[in-house]
């Protein structure tokens, strides 16, 4: 791979990469940081990259690099009730667009819920957490997921429905207090 194909690869796939550190992390630093050194591992292992896989490989690396960083603070991440980017989970709230400005109750509504489902994010495991963000928010296939994550197909579809209980059992509860 020439350094031209390479730059070519990073403007591909920054913000992706960034995006899904940003939501693992919820810090825009260590995003920035696990982003740039999943883009100096590639450089690295540049000969070894085939496009067609290049995406997936990208994505397990800073997902790995994102649990090495979590595992060094020791404590759990727990997803913040402000958007870091503007509308971080903005794809996982979307409502239908009313033909006017929504009103404030509206915006209210759609704050609470964002708050709510910020939270219920945050109580999953992280390797839960990790599969969700990429199908619901970064809309990867359950394929391109698995080979993210080197697991079958099933079995990523089976995490991914239990992740969606477990988010309903956490928002029912989260809706009760």
């Amino acid at each position: 791979m020439t350094e031209d194909e390479f730059l070519e690869l990073v403007r591909k796939h920054q913000d992706r990469i960034y995006r899904h550190a940003l939501y693992l992390l919820k810090n825009t630093e260590d995003a920035k940081d696990m982003a740039q050194e999943t883009f100096i591992k590639a450089w690295q292992h540049r000969s070894k990259l085939r496009q067609k896989t290049v995406q997936a490989w990208l994505l397990k690396c800073v997902r790995n690099l994102c649990f090495n960083q979590l595992k060094r603070r020791k404590f759990q991440v727990h997803l913040s009730e402000e958007d870091d980017d503007g509308d971080t989970f903005g794809m996982l709230l979307k409502t239908q667009e009313n033909k006017s400005s929504p009103s404030p109750e509206e915006l209210t509504i759609k704050q609470e819920t964002k708050q709510l489902v910020h939270r219920a994010i945050g109580e999953l495991p992280a390797s839960m957490k990790s599969i969700v963000i990429m199908r619901e928010l970064e809309g990867m296939s359950y394929k391109e997921i698995a080979a993210v994550v080197k697991q079958p197909e099933n079995s990523v579809k089976s995490i991914v429905f239990r992740a969606r209980k477990k988010l309903r059992e956490i928002l029912t509860n989260l809706m009760e207090t």
